[in-house]
């Protein structure tokens, strides 16, 4: 099998790369997209929303020039909607984004799969209950933060649920005017504090997420879900993805 992805942002790809040379480790990546042979990927990232539907929408060109694919698949956050609404939307938006293409659909053998991240990728980086220091010595605004909403006991997907975003931007939740950048700036002080209390270098970036692209880490995250299968559902429906693609290509 062969898989066409459309990264949304720029830590995307760093993070699903690594996690899929855990969960699918007969993919392999090719620098062009006319490169594919079997149980390879190639991708495009970082063009942001909603430049990535005009992306997904080129790809499905190249798909038909070159129909050795059997998934397109686009990554992207859900940011203030329901998964539901995104998906929705994603697919809306593509198909405007064809409307002047010449081809207009994905050939038969290729399917498009659209996953969702709610809220933000950093929302299922914050399950990892092991990494997340329960009793926060050092860093005061962890300490609020987890007052607030315990992404350890609590689903990290449920996150500032009741703030709503207006389009003037000028609500905020602890000084971020998005959910998101909220659930990113959390997991900073959550590796802050990490660092504090094991003496060890650890931060979060989107250029450099560093821990959160490891084996252990995504094993905790499936260990989370495993825990209790209310949590994380964008999340599952990822590694449920994944599951499929890894019996097809064997």
């Amino acid at each position: 099998m062969n898989f066409y992805f459309v990264f949304e942002g720029k830590t995307e790809p760093i993070v699903y790369k690594k996690w899929l040379s855990v969960l699918v480790p007969e993919l392999t990546e090719v620098d062009s997209f006319d490169a594919v042979n079997q149980n390879n990927y190639y991708y495009e990232s970082d063009m942001g929303v909603p430049s990535c539907y005009r992306v997904a929408a080129n790809a499905i060109q190249e798909i038909n020039d070159f129909p050795k694919y059997n998934y397109l698949v686009l990554f992207t956050d859900a940011d203030r909607f329901t998964v539901v609404e995104k998906k929705a939307e994603a697919d809306k938006q593509i198909k405007l984004e064809l409307k002047y293409k010449p081809f207009k659909t994905l050939p038969q053998n290729c399917k498009l799969e659209i996953i969702v991240q709610k809220v933000c990728l950093e929302t299922w980086f914050l399950g990892n209950r092991k990494f997340c220091v329960k009793n926060p010595q050092h860093n005061q605004i962890l300490k609020q933060y987890i007052e607030y909403f315990d992404v350890r006991q609590s689903n990290p997907e449920d996150l500032a649920s009741e703030f709503v975003q207006n389009e003037e931007n000028t609500k905020e939740i602890f000084g971020y005017k998005t959910k998101a950048l909220f659930h990113e700036g959390y997991l900073r002080e959550i590796f802050k504090e990490r660092s504090y209390a094991s003496n060890r270098n650890f931060s979060y970036s989107k250029p450099r997420p560093r821990e959160v692209q490891e084996k252990y880490y995504l094993e905790q995250l499936i260990a989370r879900t495993e825990a209790n299968s209310e949590h994380l559902l964008s999340f599952q429906e990822f590694i449920e993805f994944c599951l499929k693609i890894k019996g097809a290509t064997k």
